[in-house]
C-alpha cells in the first residue's frame, strides 16, 4: 500500500494548523490576500529550483497546465476567503463534502471511470459523516457540553449551540463563507480532474517541477498585480495597523514573516505529496484523503484552538460522530483497491486504444493479439499436416 495518501494527510493537518493559527493572528485584512502571495510565491520558488531547462510539454498538456493554473489561482484565492469566516474545521467540512461528491461525479463523466463496489461504500460514508456534522445539533442529545480543550465543560447552552449547529444555523457572514469555500471546491474538482488527465494521459507528463512552474507563475502574477496595485497604496489600512495590534499582542512582525515562512515551506511539500496521490490515486482518491484530512483537523484544532470566542472550533458528540464515520468511510476506500475504467472491447489495435489508454497497454494489447494469431496459425497448420 503506498505511504502517499498517509503523507498527503499529514501534511495537509498539519498546514491547516498553521493556517488557523496565521489566521487568528489577524495581522492583516483579508481583502489584502498576503496569504495567497506567499503561497503562489513560495510554490513558484520551490517549482524553479526543480524546472527543466527545456519544456517536455506537447501543446495540449501546456493548455491541460494553463487551464490548471487559471482553477488553482482562481480556488485558493476563493477558500482563503471563506477559511478566514469559517475557520479551519467548517472550511475543510465544506471543501471535502463538496468537493468528494463533485470530484466523483466529474470523475465518471469526464474521465469515464468507474468505481469498485468497496469505493462506491467509502463514498457513501464519507457522505454520511458530513451530513452528521452539516445536521442541526437538536437532531443530538440536548444539553451536551463542547469537549475542545479550552472550552468550559460547565455549561453554556450558547457554546454548545455554536459548535454543534448545523450549517444553516451558521450567521450571515459565516454563511458568506461557506458559499466561497463551495465555490472554491467546485474549481477545485475540476482542477482534479484536469490534473488527472495530465498525469495519466497517453503522452507521459512534464516533470513535477515543470507542471508546478506553470500551475505557479498565473496565480503569482495576478498576486504580485493586485499586492502593487491595492494592497501596498492602502498597506497602513490593510496590514499596518493590524500588524501593531499583533505586536502589541506578543506577536511582532518577525514572528509573523517567520511564520508565513514556514507556511510557505509546507505547503511546497504538501503540493509535492499531493502530485504523488494524484499520480497513484487519482482525483477522486486525493478528495476522499481530503475528507477524511477534514475528520483529524476537526480533533486537531478543537484542541488547540476552542475556547469561548471561537465556538465553531470546539468539539462535540456531533463532530466526533462526523470525524468517526468520515474516517471509516476513507479507510473503506482505501482498502477497496483502486479504480476501473469501463471494460474495453475486445481485440482492441494498438492504433485504436482510446485517448487515455496508456501506450504501454495499448502494446501489450497489440503483442497479445499477435500471439493470439500465430497461435491460430500454427492450429492451422497442424490441420493440414492432418
Amino acid at each position: 500500500m503506498s505511504v502517499f495518501p498517509l503523507l498527503y494527510l499529514l501534511s495537509g493537518v498539519v498546514l491547516n494548523t498553521v493556517s488557523q493559527h496565521i489566521t487568528d493572528l489577524r495581522f492583516s485584512a483579508p481583502e489584502a490576500h498576503i496569504v495567497p502571495f506567499v503561497k503562489f510565491s513560495a510554490t513558484l520558488v520551490g517549482a524553479a529550483l526543480r524546472r527543466p531547462a527545456r519544456s517536455a510539454a506537447t501543446r495540449e498538456q501546456a493548455w491541460l497546465m494553463a487551464a490548471i493554473g487559471l482553477l488553482d489561482a482562481s480556488a485558493y484565492t476563493v477558500y482563503c476567503l471563506g477559511f478566514f469566516r469559517l475557520g479551519a474545521t467548517l472550511s475543510n467540512l465544506v471543501l471535502s463534502g463538496v468537493g468528494q461528491v463533485l470530484t466523483a461525479t466529474f470523475t465518471r463523466f469526464l474521465l469515464r471511470k468507474r468505481l469498485t463496489n468497496g469505493q462506491i461504500g467509502g463514498i457513501i460514508f464519507v457522505g454520511l459523516g458530513l451530513a452528521i456534522r452539516a445536521a442541526p445539533a437538536s437532531y443530538f442529545q440536548p444539553g451536551s457540553s463542547a469537549l475542545g480543550s479550552g472550552g468550559s465543560s460547565s455549561g453554556s447552552a450558547s457554546q454548545t449551540a455554536a459548535a454543534g449547529a448545523g450549517l444553516a444555523a451558521l450567521p450571515p457572514e459565516q454563511l458568506q463563507g461557506a458559499g466561497m469555500v463551495a465555490l472554491a471546491a467546485l474549481l477545485y474538482s475540476l482542477l482534479g480532474v484536469a490534473y488527472e488527465k495530465l498525469l495519466k494521459g497517453p503522452t507521459s507528463p512534464p516533470p513535477n517541477g515543470e507542471i508546478m512552474w506553470n500551475v505557479s507563475i498565473l496565480g503569482f502574477l495576478a498576486s504580485a498585480a493586485y499586492q502593487v496595485l491595492y494592497t501596498l497604496p492602502n498597506w497602513d489600512r490593510l496590514v499596518g495597523r493590524h500588524l501593531a495590534a499583533a505586536a502589541a499582542a506578543g506577536r511582532p512582525p518577525t514572528y509573523v514573516a517567520g511564520l508565513l515562512a514556514v507556511f510557505g515551506g509546507l505547503f511546497n511539500l504538501h503540493m509535492l505529496v499531493q502530485a504523488a496521490v494524484f499520480k497513484s490515486e487519482g482525483a477522486i482518491g486525493v478528495g476522499l484523503v481530503n475528507a477524511v484530512r477534514g475528520a483529524a483537523i476537526t480533533l486537531v484544532v478543537a484542541a488547540l484552538f476552542c475556547d469561548t470566542d471561537r465556538q465553531h472550533l470546539c468539539l462535540t458528540r456531533q463532530t466526533l460522530a462526523s470525524a468517526a464515520v468520515t474516517t471509516v468511510g476513507g479507510a473503506i476506500y482505501v482498502l477497496a483497491g483502486g479504480q476501473r475504467r469501463p471494460p474495453a472491447k475486445p481485440r482492441v489495435a494498438a492504433a485504436e486504444a482510446g485517448p487515455a489508454q496508456p501506450a504501454a497497454a495499448a502494446a501489450a494489447t497489440a503483442a497479445e493479439q499477435e500471439g493470439e494469431a500465430a497461435a491460430d496459425a500454427r492450429s492451422v497448420r497442424k490441420d493440414k499436416d492432418a
